[in-house]
């Protein structure tokens, strides 16, 4: 489709007709026209997977060759004159199918390429110095990781342009996650109505697990990883007790908002990744630490996996969009503990107080859904702490489908300087078991690099 995209480029030129052309992974937020008026004298501009600004917060293309990493054919503006330039990037791409048409576009740009240090928009001469062109402002046409990762938007309060849902790691579901965590994605009608509700929870996390989540060594060895695992984990465990719940009630699950003390990347790294500059520990996509592509969005066999459980995004409550029906029923799910005088018997239905229920702690799944069944018809259960809200499934069986599910729900992290490098997630890492490689954890697990 890329090859297919390059050929209506140089049909339009042909018309004489200025074309600023998108992947269908761009989102629009704002009118560009204005900008690219602005630079009536460019023949091309591009965007690129730089990641720090060569000109801050100003609507300005960046410094070139300081802002000098790869073009990324994701957002351009080509103008008449670039059509030789265009012919040829065609004919390149396609007497060889193995040449990447964005390598092919970034050898042509820079081949003979002329720097000019005084020249006030920033442009350059590429092509031989045959075209005048330029880098967007990665700011305002941010890829995923400026965007998502970086935030850089919020940083340096601005509002850009465009954004590109690069730097992700999960196919086309990682990709709609990250823009519904920006609320950002317009939503069907059924995205908001599932049969039966939704279950929610706040992650309480330790003070402690995000001082020490960063890097430990400063190193890209296994060790500097340590902090960033201990935190991961910890939100790992809250969110395998919130999946159980979840495929107890037969509730969609809102994800967390989970943070992370490295970034990830698919190579060796630090911390962040190289050219970068944010801080750490940061809120990381879920698609860093999740598998939405081949885990979360699949239909698992039911008979050997247990129950479809569906999700939603971190910010689903938050968003403008959700009706206001839901908003308004919602009920809060308090923990207690066994021999309190407030906390009810498992052996029989809970008692609603105001826009409350509460459940004793550890129960079996049948004595849950027991508990819960009095607001079976509320549409949001919020829980106040995964901390000890789920003993076990009452039936073996239905432990044994749950525990072949979540082996599959962790992505990797990437990566240290090793062969392998990356670092797979185990949602079982506290108990001891067998992972979904074979490998035998006979006590708590540790980071190990791959298989």
């Amino acid at each position: 489709m890329g090859r297919k995209k390059i050929n209506l480029v140089a049909m339009f030129l042909k018309l004489d007709v200025q074309v600023v052309i998108s992947d269908v992974d761009v989102m629009w937020l704002r009118d560009p026209v204005p900008f690219f008026k602005r630079f009536t004298d460019a023949d091309v501009l591009t965007s690129t997977d730089h990641l720090t600004p060569t000109v801050g917060a100003r609507e300005e293309l960046e410094k070139y060759p300081e802002a000098g990493s790869a073009f990324n054919i994701g957002i351009m503006l080509f103008r008449k004159k670039a059509l030789p330039f265009v012919e040829e990037w065609i004919h390149i791409i396609e007497s060889d199918d193995k040449i990447w048409d964005q390598n092919a576009f970034n050898d042509l740009a820079r081949k003979g390429q002329q720097i000019l240090p005084d020249d006030p928009n920033h442009f350059f001469k590429g092509d031989e110095g045959k075209l005048l062109m330029g880098v967007l402002p990665l700011a305002y046409f941010a890829s995923g990781h400026v965007y998502f990762t970086q935030r850089m938007h919020t940083t340096l309060g601005i509002q850009p342009y465009a954004v590109h849902a690069t730097f992700q790691f999960s196919g086309t579901p990682g990709k709609k996650n990250r823009f519904r965590e920006a609320g950002l994605w317009a939503e069907q009608f059924e995205y908001f109505r599932p049969k039966n509700g939704f279950l929610a929870y706040e992650s309480s996390l330790p003070k402690a697990l995000l001082d020490a989540a960063g890097p430990r060594t400063g190193k890209m060895d296994i060790n500097n990883t340590i902090g960033h695992f201990e935190l991961v984990n910890y939100q790992l465990k809250e969110l395998r007790t919130a999946m159980a719940l979840a495929t107890v009630l037969n509730r969609t699950l809102v994800l967390p908002a989970f943070w992370c003390g490295l970034d990830r990347y698919w190579a060796p790294h630090s911390g962040t990744l190289p050219g970068s500059d944010f801080k750490l520990p940061f809120p990381c996509p879920a698609d860093h630490v999740l598998d939405l592509e081949g885990a979360f969005s699949r239909r698992w066999d039911e008979n050997e996996f247990g129950p479809h459980l569906d999700y939603r995004e971190h910010s689903f409550l938050n968003s403008t969009d959700l009706p206001h029906e839901i908003k308004e029923s919602a009920i809060n799910v308090i923990l207690c503990a066994k021999g309190k005088g407030y906390c009810p018997e498992p052996d029989a239905p809970g008692t609603v107080e105001v826009n409350k229920i509460f459940l004793q702690e550890n129960l079996l799944s049948e004595q849950i859904a027991l508990t819960l069944s009095p607001v079976s018809h509320v549409q949001v259960l919020k829980f106040s702490t995964m901390q000890n809200a789920f003993g076990n499934f009452t039936q073996a069986e239905d432990y044994a489908k749950f525990f072949r599910r979540m082996n599959h729900m962790g992505s990797v992290w990437c990566c240290i300087d090793a062969h392998p490098g990356h670092i797979h997630y185990d949602l079982w890492w506290d108990i001891p078991h067998t992972d979904k490689f074979g490998r035998k954890w006979g006590t708590q697990w540790q980071p190990t690099a791959g298989p």
